[in-house]
């Protein structure tokens, strides 16, 4: 038997369906919100990664002074990625939610992220 994911019941879209109340402005802007926060909510495990790559780049390096300046750069690029990433989720919820009107940015912006996947 193949595993699938229902995406009729990940309701990314909340509105505009048979019982549901019509689409605005503010419910398209958080959609895009929420799918944007999905995928940027996957950027802890790309950092992990490269900072494992890294590590693992340092450990097998054996005092080769240009394997470890390389590791050492990924691991700075690694870290650096991360936190630019972080600072886009948090400017793209700020803006989010001036635009929409709601004023403070929300802080269940994370989990809001991952309620786009099918239960």
């Amino acid at each position: 038997m193949l595993f699938y994911a229902d995406f009729t019941r990940a309701a990314i879209v909340p509105c505009g369906g048979q019982s549901q109340d019509p689409c605005t402005l503010p419910i398209l802007i958080n959609t895009v919100a929420r799918i944007i926060n999905f995928l940027l909510s996957w950027a802890w495990l790309v950092a992990t990664l490269f900072l494992l790559w890294s590590a693992w780049g340092m450990v097998t390096a054996g005092g080769n002074s240009e394997k470890i300046n390389e590791a050492k750069s990924t691991l700075s690029n690694a870290i650096i990625g991360f936190f630019l990433v972080m600072t886009a989720f948090l400017l793209l919820n700020l803006i989010v939610s001036l635009v929409s009107g709601s004023g403070m940015p929300r802080t269940g912006a994370l989990f809001d992220a991952f309620d786009l996947l099918p239960r």
